[in-house]
């Protein structure tokens, strides 16, 4: 007998509500009977219908399941967290020959002529090479892919493979009824959601007072709360799976909200730019995220409140996210790619994310784009209950969109699409270094540039630090840093030191201040 969908439906419903009740409680009391019923949900549903727990799935509700292929990197984070409720979904893996080729790099030479023989099917096989191991199947696989020198290797081939997973959420502290950050004092809500600032800019500009480095302990957990927050709703992120325990900070920006901005593991980093991601908390339950593109002094961000919190006070968090980056870096620009406000996406053109933009004090970078801006915000204005029509937010959302505070220049903008520009312009100073190998012509470039900044040696560097070094060279040598002032070349031998420290904030502090490399930089991606 078929489950009525009313059930499911109300279910949902109610779940929404009491995360919702959560994260933003009118009353002390309201967050602890919200808390009680959330811990009695899952009981909830098991007493329904087969049919109707079914209707329940892929909702991350505890108590419930989930289906998704996850890339390999957050199959591993699952099976360091959560493997022993973690199996192949096998009914719906259609094609094995892929998920043959990640396999044939674990086989032992005595089992090569059965695997390839035909005569046995890949989970029949799977079955029978962890007969004796404790643990599901997956579990039994993400412990045979664990050979360092492999990895590479490992990432692409169960990539291709496209697993699909089935994950059992039951009593799950990762499902999105579990997954909360601490026990803080909280902070109830009885004045009701917030309002975006009436000067915009001038909030940006506060200084944030309580901004924390967590310990790698605390780290951790709020790295495992950020990847949870994702996985739960069928997503990830490389700013969340690439994470760095020990580079994460916590902002108490206002009572009962939290931005927790984590950097990247060192070898995870990008050889240019500076990339964080974000994690909203409202009295410790995460309500939206997002990454950053942290580049000189200009912030490239967005921001994603997850469908339970929608409604509740996104503008105002979202002032709160960029005081949080200014205070952090310094950055005197703020960038909304197109993408973020309708380009491309759809769910953000119906929903009029231009305006929720465009009110901020962002504006578009197009001059046609920022006069038909005007138009429609006179509109408006002028007119009760009038809405842009599809086409004129697709014709809004044609261009990035900036929000630029008091102090910046047009002169210190770096393009985003400069950075190919920039990564053109290594090949080419890499190219001519005139090494035999690659190798050999990054060592030429690393030794030229520390020659010409006056960096005596860097074999007391850490290997991490190294790296930095060999990344970031190719976009300096170029540059003719052996003209610029002891000053200047002190800063970048500095700014290159902390691209592989052991925090990247360092390092991004100190791009933002380091006008020689951006003005040099900017001008040669100017000329080509």
């Amino acid at each position: 007998m078929s489950a009525n969908p009313k059930i499911a439906r109300e279910l949902l419903r109610r779940h929404s509500e009491l995360c919702f009740q959560r994260a933003f409680p009118r009353t002390v009391g309201e967050r602890k009977s919200a808390d009680e019923d959330l811990s009695q949900f899952a009981a909830s549903i098991s007493r329904e219908s087969k049919s109707a727990r079914d209707q329940l799935a892929d909702s991350g509700i505890d108590g419930t399941s989930l289906h998704y292929s996850f890339s390999y990197d957050m199959a591993r984070w699952l099976a360091s967290q959560t493997a022993a409720c973690v199996s192949i979904d096998w009914a719906e893996l259609d094609d094995c020959e892929l998920l043959d080729n990640l396999l044939s790099l674990i086989l032992l030479p005595s089992e090569d002529e059965y695997f390839d023989s035909g005569y046995v099917a890949t989970k029949e096989w799977i079955d029978i090479a962890s007969a004796g191991f404790k643990g599901t199947d997956f579990e039994w696989l993400m412990t045979q892919l664990k050979e360092p020198r492999l990895q590479n290797a490992y990432r692409q081939l169960y990539d291709a493979a496209d697993i699909p997973l089935l994950w059992n959420l039951d009593g799950s502290r990762f499902s999105k009824t579990g997954n909360v950050f601490g026990n803080r004092r909280i902070a109830n809500r009885g004045h009701g959601m917030r309002a975006r600032p009436s000067h915009v800019k001038q909030e940006i500009a506060r200084p944030v007072e309580s901004i924390s480095r967590l310990s790698e302990r605390q780290g951790s957990a709020l790295v495992d709360v950020a990847i949870a927050s994702l996985a739960a709703r069928h997503r990830e992120t490389y700013h969340f799976s690439f994470a760095n325990p020990r580079e994460v900070y916590l902002a108490d920006v206002v009572e009962g909200v939290s931005i927790a901005v984590f950097g990247l593991l060192p070898e995870h980093r990008f050889p240019l730019e500076c990339t964080f991601g974000y994690l909203i908390l409202s009295n410790g339950v995460p309500i939206g995220y997002g990454g950053s593109s942290v580049l000189f002094r200009q912030v490239n961000t967005g921001i994603n409140i997850f469908d339970e919190y929608r409604g509740s006070e996104a503008a105002f968090l979202w002032v709160q996210v960029m005081r949080v980056y200014h205070s952090l870096v310094g950055c005197t620009r703020f960038i909304a790619n197109a993408y973020q406000f309708g380009g491309e996406n759809v769910e953000a053109l119906r929903s009029g994310a231009f305006w929720f933009y465009y009110r901020l004090g962002y504006r578009p970078v197009d001059t046609s784009t920022r006069k038909l801006a005007l138009v429609e915000q006179r509109k408006i204005r002028e007119k009760p209950g009038y809405r842009c029509d599809l086409q004129t937010l697709r014709n809004l959302s044609t261009c990035d969109m900036h929000l630029t505070l008091p102090g910046a220049r047009q002169s210190e903008f770096f393009d985003e699409e400069w950075i190919a520009t920039s990564s053109g312009l290594a090949t080419q100073i890499l190219g001519r270094a005139g090494g035999r190998t690659r190798l050999a012509s990054a060592n030429r470039v690393v030794r030229r540039l520390t020659k010409d900044l006056g960096i005596n040696s860097s074999r007391s560097w850490s290997s991490d630090e190294r790296r930095g070094l060999a990344a970031i060279a190719p976009f300096i040598a170029d540059l003719q840093p052996s003209n610029w002032t002891q000053e200047e070349k002190r800063h970048t031998g500095n700014l290159i030191l902390a691209k592989g420290g052991q925090r990247e904030l360092a390092y991004a502090k100190l791009m933002a201040t380091d006008e020689r490399f951006l003005q040099e930089l900017r001008a040669k991606c100017i000329e080509e």
